[in-house]
């Protein structure tokens, strides 16, 4: 055998070697995507699947990889990876009604769009460097963080802008419109007529002509007089509410977007 041929011969087994590191990378990193994934979209609509069924829903994913092999058409590839995400979320989550699988598999393509569109984001403005397998090592330990404060803004979202309300005051020919927040810390009551008390930012009333009744109240380590008047009418979201007193707040709410504070005692908000 030539010098020529057994150099050749060692590139080839050096490259088919190099090979198989690569699929096994490619393996586990798309291994951890597809739990990361999985995760999150259990986390966000509270499937509390069991973690043996995570594992078996990312190995139903890998055989994604069989598109590395196989040349599919566009149509059947198409086809191929709706299949696959269906596959994957019953095997996650099973198969209880078409409107259930149907919300896991569409969290589970928008949970994907976000961790992709974070990866290429990643790759293009920050101009992640350095060797293949680096590559993957950076983005491997920064997907899961993403995920993660996506996960954790979503909660947030939910929680706080599912409390925020339309509310719309009409008094002495003047008319305040604004955002109430619906805070479970305020359950003010008037102890002398029994009406709850939706609080406002001062600044927001034109209350020098109103007639101001002292109201008062115990909260936290403190109290105090609430000044406070009686609307007209008071909607929140356009619907009417009857026997609500407005109070001024001397303190700003500190909740962005907001300027009043909606009574946890209104029904049917």
């Amino acid at each position: 055998m030539t010098r020529y041929s057994v150099s050749f011969l060692y590139n080839e087994v050096e490259d088919a070697i190099n090979m198989v590191i690569y699929l096994d990378l490619i393996f586990l990193v798309n291994f951890i995507f597809d739990v990361s994934l999985l995760l999150t979209v259990d986390l966000l609509l509270k499937r509390k699947a069991k973690m043996w069924r995570v594992v078996l829903g990312a190995l139903v994913g890998e055989t994604s990889m069989l598109t590395l092999f196989v040349n599919f058409d566009n149509t059947f590839m198409f086809l191929f990876k709706i299949g696959l995400n269906l596959a994957m979320v019953v095997a996650t989550f099973s198969f209880k009604e078409i409107r259930y699988t149907f919300y896991n598999a569409i969290y589970l393509y928008l949970v994907g769009m976000i961790l992709g569109g974070f990866e290429y984001y990643l790759y293009n403005e920050f101009q992640v460097g350095g060797q293949f397998g680096i590559k993957y090592l950076i983005v491997l330990v920064l997907s899961p963080i993403a995920l993660i404060v996506y996960y954790k803004l979503s909660k947030k979202f939910k929680n706080d802008y599912n409390n925020r309300h339309s509310l719309k005051v009409v008094y002495d020919e003047c008319v305040f419109e604004g955002v109430g927040y619906l805070d479970s810390g305020n359950k003010l009551v008037n102890p002398i007529n029994g009406k709850i008390i939706v609080l406002i930012e001062k600044e927001y009333i034109h209350y020098h002509k109103l007639k101001l009744i002292p109201v008062p109240y115990n909260a936290l380590n403190h109290h105090g007089l609430l000044y406070c008047f009686s609307p007209k009418e008071l909607y929140v979201d356009g619907r009417e509410y009857k026997d609500i007193m407005i109070g001024l707040s001397e303190v700003k709410f500190n909740i962005e977007g907001c300027n009043a504070l909606l009574n946890a005692r209104m029904e049917n908000i």
